[in-house]
């Protein structure tokens, strides 16, 4: 029998939350498709599926819960295997839907772009209804769901397949009110889960999902060990609870001012898994980047990566500075200088390039002493690269703790002279 979807006379429909889902490709969301790593390849073994029911929740009484638990070809006892948790699972699994994850899986597992992992696609709890119990199970910011995740869903499962119960060895993904569900897992029990995946999630709602970028900027200086990827549109919704794309923007900014291991990509779509869905293959490579066996992993970074000169922007107080930062490569570490439109050459030191991120620290001149607050000493950048661009943002040594932003561009290496 087939899982029962969600339909708009449901009550988790009435807030708009994942109607989107159900409706026609629109124009802001055309520009999405999948790619071959989503398609089933020649040559690369099939994992199966299988669908289970759980109805003896003791954390959530009266419920039932439909899953399917995805193993690959690759799985054996001996050694135990990675696991990804899905929320809202029948539209993370489904072979013809938006993400198609066994498929990707497959590829990926085949490739060792990531680990032998066994994946579950769990939906919410129904009382009366199908998923009539999914936002009373994904919007409370405690730990009640993870509990339920790891006292009886994968003690289940782990009956039969022999699971890691390593944090780093456990993912969990979702999208809107199951993106929230994602975040609060790893923020609640960063011991037992270290990656999440959220997808146009809800941070939204004035005692919900809202209060996390506050919560986390808390954490500057002590951020949790978790890994965040997150994805939302242009086109997200806006509802009496809230803007979600502006919730994530906040989640973004919030995320890189307490200097998390954490992803952001924004597209122009809407609330749905279209975006989502077209980037999942790299999304699941660049979290399980640094994961044992998997190709890549423990590898020093490739320093050229940053090499060459940079065109900087730091937005100052409404003032927009310009300079340019030179990185070379010298006996295997980084070297840089620092070349500023107002105070001219400064000094750079402890530069670093590690998890795809640059960092440095430069000492205050000139104008720049003026900055913050009071008289500013050190200036330190944690900047994000990704490709030829970096973003991120620059900090003063000063009280109060706060930040700059900082974009910048690599210049085209000239070319050899004929």
């Amino acid at each position: 029998m087939e899982s029962r979807r969600p339909s708009g006379r449901h009550p988790l429909c009435s807030a708009a939350l994942l109607l989107c889902l159900m409706l026609p490709t629109t124009a802001s969301g055309a520009e999405y498709t999948l790619g071959p790593d989503s398609m089933p390849q020649g040559g690369v073994p099939t994992g199966t599926v299988e669908k289970r029911t759980w109805d003896a929740s003791s954390i959530y009484p009266g419920t039932t819960h439909e899953y399917r638990v995805y193993v690959p070809a690759q799985y054996t006892d001996a050694e135990p295997a990675a696991v990804m948790v899905f929320q809202d699972g029948d539209f993370y699994v489904n072979a013809e839907g938006p993400v198609r994850a066994p498929t990707v899986f497959d590829n990926l597992i085949h490739r060792g772009e990531m680990p032998v992992t066994v994946g579950i696609f769990i939906n919410p709890g129904m009382k009366e209804i199908p998923w009539d119990q999914r936002s009373n199970q994904y919007t409370p910011l405690d730990d009640t769901y993870a509990r339920f995740l790891l006292e009886e869903i994968l003690p289940e499962v782990g009956k039969d397949y022999n699971l890691t119960d390593a944090a780093e060895g456990r993912a969990i993904v979702g999208m809107s009110d199951g993106g929230l569900a994602s975040f609060t897992v790893v923020w609640e029990r960063p011991d037992a889960f270290s990656k999440a995946v959220s997808h146009v999630g809800s941070y939204t709602r004035l005692q919900g999902g809202s209060r996390y970028p506050y919560l986390i900027r808390r954490t500057r200086g002590n951020p949790k060990p978790i890994r965040v990827f997150l994805q939302d549109g242009e086109n997200d919704i806006n509802l009496a609870e809230g803007n979600w794309t502006l919730a994530n923007l906040q989640m973004d900014s919030a995320l890189m001012f307490a200097r998390y291991d954490y992803r952001f990509e924004m597209g122009s779509g809407g609330h749905d898994l279209r975006h989502g869905g077209a980037i999942f293959p790299d999304t699941l490579r660049w979290l399980w980047r640094d994961y044992p066996g998997v190709v890549g992993a423990g590898e020093p970074a490739d320093l050229s990566a940053v090499v060459g000169e940079w065109d900087i922007v730091t937005k100052v107080l409404g003032e927009f500075r310009n300079s340019v930062l030179t990185l070379a490569e010298v006996n295997g570490a980084l070297a840089a200088t620092l070349h500023d439109e107002v105070d001219g050459e400064m000094e750079v030191t402890a530069v670093r390039f590690e998890n795809g991120v640059l960092s440095y620290e430069y000492s205050a001149s000139g104008s720049q002493s003026n900055w913050g607050k009071g008289s500013v000493g050190k200036l330190s950048a944690w900047l994000q690269v990704r490709g030829d661009t970096f973003r991120g943002a620059l900090s003063l040594d000063v009280p109060p703790e706060g930040d700059y932003a900082v974009e910048g561009r690599r210049r085209a290496a000239a070319l050899p002279a004929r």
